[in-house]
C-alpha cells in the first residue's frame, strides 16, 4: 500500500515516465490510472465505468457529445477519435482531456492509501497534453479534501445505491426535501443499483452534492452504498407486477429488488400476456381495478394460457371484501394481498411463491 500523493511527488522528483494504476482499497472494482512522461502530467482516467463517468462530466461542463464507446475503447481513444473525425478541434480536445483528468485526480488523491502498479509503457497513441502535475492539482485541492472526508461513508462516485429500508427512505425524502424538483428527482431516480455518477447526471447535480444527500439518507437508515461491480450472483426469481399505478410499481420494485428479485413492471394490462410469454415469471402480482382489462379478466386469460397457467397469481387491491376474495379465487388467483401492504407482507408472499421455479425465456 502506498500514499498516492507521495507517488506523484516521486514522479516529479525523479522525472518518471509510464502508467500508474491505483486500486481503491475500499472497492477493488474501482481503478484509477495516471499517465506521465519525464515527470510531466499527460492524462488521468478511470479504467472502468467510463460511459457513466464521461456522460456525467460532459453534462457538468456543458459539452454535448454522443457517448458511444466501442468495445475495449478507452475514453482517451474515444476523444482522439472525435478529434480525428473533426468533431473536436485540438484546443477543445486539450481542454476536455485536462478537465476530465482533473476530476480523476480528485478521486485518486482522495485515496488515503492504495495498491499501485507501474508500467513503463505509456500506452497513449497521441500525446495531446503535457503539463506540470502541480498545475493540474492545485485548483482541485478543495475538492480533494471534500472527497477525502466523505470517504468514510462513500468512497467514490462509482459506488452503487442499495435500498435497505424503502419505507424509511420515502419518509426521509419527504421530511428533508424542501426542494420539490429535487424531491421528485430523487423519488424517480434513486433506484437500486444506480451509481452516484448516473444519479448525479439525472439530478443535474455534482457528484459531491449528490453524495452529500446520500450520506444523510445512509445515516437515517434508508439506503446504503455498495461496490461498483457487484459479485456475480445466481439468476434471480422474476416477479411481474401488473398495475397501472406508478406508485405501486415503484414500491414493489424497491421492496423486491433489494431482496434479490428481478421485477418486471407492466402498466398496460392489454399487453401483459405478450410480455409474460417472452419471459415467464415465477410470480405475478396483479391489480384488480385497471383500465381496458380488469384483473379478474386478465387472471382468467392467464389461466387459459398453456405457457402461463401454472404461474402463481397474487391479486393486489384496495378492496378487502369476502365477495372479492371469492371472485379472485374463482378466476384462478393463488392468493390475495390488500393495499396498502407492508414490505414484510409482500416479501412473505414472494418467498412462498416466487422461488418455486426459475424464470425462463421463451
Amino acid at each position: 500500500m502506498v500514499f498516492p500523493a507521495k507517488v506523484l511527488q516521486k514522479v516529479t522528483a525523479s522525472h518518471l515516465s509510464g502508467r500508474f494504476t491505483f486500486f481503491d482499497p475500499n472497492d477493488k472494482s474501482v481503478i484509477w490510472q495516471l499517465y506521465v512522461g519525464n515527470g510531466q502530467f499527460h492524462y488521468a482516467n478511470s479504467k472502468m465505468g467510463q460511459p457513466e463517468r464521461i456522460t456525467y462530466l460532459l453534462q457538468q461542463i456543458g459539452v454535448r457529445l454522443p457517448v458511444n464507446f466501442t468495445e475495449n475503447q478507452t475514453d482517451y481513444q474515444w476523444l482522439c477519435q472525435l478529434w480525428k473525425a473533426g468533431t473536436l478541434n485540438l484546443n477543445q480536445l486539450r481542454k476536455l482531456i485536462f478537465l476530465l483528468s482533473q476530476e480523476a485526480l480528485v478521486h485518486l488523491l482522495a485515496l488515503p492509501q492504495a495498491e499501485v502498479e507501474f508500467d513503463r509503457v505509456l500506452g497513449l497513441e497521441n500525446l495531446i497534453l503535457s503539463v506540470p502535475i502541480r498545475q493540474a492539482i492545485l485548483p482541485m485541492r478543495s475538492e480533494i479534501s471534500q472527497w477525502a472526508q466523505l470517504r468514510t461513508i462513500i468512497s467514490s462516485p462509482f459506488q452503487r445505491v442499495t435500498i435497505t429500508n424503502p419505507n424509511k427512505l420515502q419518509q426521509c425524502l419527504w421530511e428533508h426535501s424542501t426542494n420539490l424538483t429535487l424531491f421528485k428527482g430523487l423519488t424517480t431516480h434513486l433506484t437500486p443499483g444506480v451509481s452516484i455518477y448516473s444519479l448525479a447526471t439525472k439530478l443535474k447535480l455534482s457528484t459531491f452534492d449528490t453524495a452529500t444527500i446520500l450520506k444523510s439518507l445512509i445515516a437515517e437508515g434508508g439506503i446504503d452504498v455498495g461496490p461498483f461491480v457487484q459479485p456475480k450472483q445466481a439468476q434471480r426469481p422474476v416477479v411481474a407486477c401488473i398495475d397501472d399505478s406508478k406508485t405501486v410499481q415503484r414500491n414493489v420494485r424497491l421492496i423486491l429488488e433489494t431482496s434479490g428479485y428481478q421485477v418486471m413492471g407492466l402498466t398496460e394490462p392489454a399487453r401483459a400476456i405478450t410480455a409474460l410469454a417472452r419471459q415467464k415469471p415465477n410470480l405475478v402480482l396483479m391489480d384488480i381495478t385497471m383500465p381496458e382489462v380488469d384483473g379478474y379478466e386478465l387472471c382468467r386469460m392467464l389461466r387459459q394460457s398453456d405457457l402461463l397457467k401454472d404461474v402463481p397469481i397474487v391479486m393486489l387491491t384496495g378492496r378487502d371484501g369476502l365477495i372479492d376474495r371469492i371472485r379472485a379465487r374463482m378466476v384462478g388467483a393463488t392468493d390475495y394481498l390488500t393495499k396498502p401492504f407492508t414490505p414484510q407482507e409482500l416479501l412473505t408472499l414472494a418467498e412462498r411463491f416466487a422461488r418455486q421455479a426459475r424464470p425462463t425465456v421463451a
